[in-house]
């Protein structure tokens, strides 16, 4: 594991600092933010959080979602510093990043493997199972105070990240820090919204993925869209599609997933896969990025240009 006494400098000493998470944002990469900005006086320092992207309608019970600001309401006066939390690339933030933040310091908390982080002091822990564990553990070794707020924020984090503490990353440290925030919040609330909680276009969505689902390579690769007049239909939009990829990995023998999701003028693309195999490094072929086991990329055109080109690629995984 990283030191932690340089971050922490950087938290307790930096006025007017930036947080931004990834693109699409998901409940680690808010829960990350809002939980840091909350417990380490964010307010109080003139620290403003940064959000590119909706989040899922599930994660409406996170408290401060209303403390995020849009790209278009900043500017670089807002701020001195930035810190990048569940990403450790500024272009990962957002393409207009790199620009908005030309001049300024860049500090990074991630649990992402990537190449070259970002930031003049990064904590990049890839065997952490969330951002929001690593941040925990930050806020405890400095000393400060977790609220029940941060405490509701850091944890929803952790357990969507470990899918309910069922996946492999689900480590010793984790736990215990999962642990430690337990007695704070309320495990039902966070169970249901993240696991039970669905709209009727998501639904929809998930019963056209199942539809239109084929399987190749022996019964190893499965695969499936969503076309854009199949979301229409419905109104659904990015948040009515987040993680029905997991479902085509439950498919029994199934190694590698992969889901399309076709916008108005890209696909969004989601990967999974098992113990032995690597979507990242599939992801990062088109421009994306994420884990071994779930990654993720966008590319411009429409399913019919997108999809053949993936495809070839993913079944050189079984060659």
């Amino acid at each position: 594991m990283n030191g932690y006494s340089d971050i922490i400098d950087v938290l307790k000493g930096s006025q007017r600092l930036l947080i931004a998470g990834h693109e699409d944002p998901d409940c680690d990469s808010l829960g990350a933010a809002l939980g840091l900005y909350l417990a380490a006086g964010g307010a109080d320092k003139r620290w403003t959080l940064l959000r590119t992207g909706e989040p899922p309608k599930n994660l409406s019970y996170l408290p401060g979602l209303d403390l995020f600001r849009d790209p278009a309401g900043v500017s670089p006066a807002d701020f001195d510093a930035v810190l990048l939390v569940d990403c450790s690339e500024l272009t990962r933030a957002g393409g207009f990043m790199p620009a908005l933040c030309r001049g300024k310091k860049v500090y990074c908390i991630d649990h992402h493997q990537v190449a070259r982080p970002e930031g003049e002091v990064c904590v990049v822990e890839p065997e952490a199972a969330a951002a929001c564990e690593i941040i925990s553990c930050i806020l405890h070794e400095a000393g400060f105070a977790i609220g029940d707020e941060a405490a509701l924020c850091l944890y929803s984090g952790i357990a969507s990240d470990t899918g309910g503490f069922r996946f492999r990353n689900t480590t010793p440290r984790c736990l215990t820090e999962a642990a430690s925030l337990l007695p704070q919040i309320d495990s039902e609330l966070v169970r249901i919204r993240l696991f039970e909680d669905r709209t009727y276009a998501n639904m929809k969505m998930l019963a056209a993925c199942l539809r239109e689902m084929q399987v190749e390579c022996g019964g190893l690769l499965a695969y499936s869209w969503l076309s854009r007049a199949e979301m229409e239909k419905y109104g659904a939009g990015y948040n009515d599609c987040h993680n029905i990829v997991n479902f085509l990995l439950e498919l029994s023998g199934v190694k590698v997933a992969l889901m399309f999701e076709e916008y108005a003028d890209e696909v969004k693309m989601s990967f999974r896969c098992r113990e032995g195999y690597r979507v990242d490094e599939l992801a990062r072929r088109f421009d994306g990025g994420g884990h071994m086991l779930a990654s993720g990329c966008k590319q411009p055109g429409g399913l019919s240009q997108v999809m053949p080109a993936v495809l070839e690629e993913a079944r050189k995984l079984f060659c």
